[in-house]
């Protein structure tokens, strides 16, 4: 049985795409297919919190106007998956600006209109992220489900930063997704080359990087 350290599950692995691929273009027409993705920058407004883009943008238009544009924020993981994540941006005089302190230092975002999707401030209840496997390894769907259930459970069991849920079956879940992750990671191994670029997006050889943390034939 593979080895996989633990650091391996303390990365983080999706960003921006780096191009508009037809996978991603049809991702985000099967969302919203009345309006297209596009790049905007990121600027942080000093007043802003990550992980709290609804508040911040409508604090912002309270401070110095424009409108608060819902829609979803579009991550890649190559080979492995795309993602939407329920997000707002700020739009002033037709043009439209991230604000929230993006969490992997990104200086612009895939971001995609759907202003029918709106959030919940009374009850604080946050959409769930939309997943798409790219269809290359059998475990990704399995990890998905896992992720996805997590989520649900915890939006279920939450109001804004409050949770009511028994950590014990929370714990439980976080291990399903564990280690259904952790067939991911095996599968992405055993189809990478030690010359190749990592999966993590580090820019390095992956014998170089994760490779060390994977031990297919301990």
């Amino acid at each position: 049985m593979p080895a996989i350290s633990t650091d391996l599950f303390k990365k983080s692995y999706t960003t921006s795409p780096k191009e508009l691929s037809p996978a991603v273009r049809a991702f985000c027409a099967g969302i919203n297919a009345d309006a297209k993705p596009s790049y905007i920058a990121v600027q942080p407004d000093n007043e802003a919190q990550p992980s709290e883009c609804f508040n911040n943008v409508a604090a912002k238009v309270d401070r110095d106007g424009g409108s608060l544009v819902y829609g979803w924020l579009i991550w890649e993981w190559p080979r492995v998956f795309i993602e939407a994540e329920h997000h707002a941006v700020w739009e002033k005089d037709g043009a439209l600006l991230d604000i929230t302190p993006p969490i992997n230092g990104e200086t612009r975002i895939l971001f995609l209109p759907d202003r029918a999707r709106t959030y919940d401030f009374v009850g604080q209840k946050r959409l769930i992220n939309i997943k798409k496997s790219l269809g290359q390894f059998a475990s990704v769907p399995d990890w998905i489900r896992a992720a996805d259930t997590l989520q649900r459970t915890i939006e279920r069991h939450s109001v804004g930063n409050q949770s009511t849920m028994d950590r014990t079956y929370l714990a439980a879940l976080g291990r399903d997704v564990q280690q259904s992750l952790g067939a991911v990671f095996v599968d992405l191994a055993r189809n990478t080359g030690p010359n190749d670029r990592c999966f993590c997006q580090s820019g390095k050889k992956f014998k170089k990087c994760c490779s060390p943390l994977i031990q297919l034939h301990p």
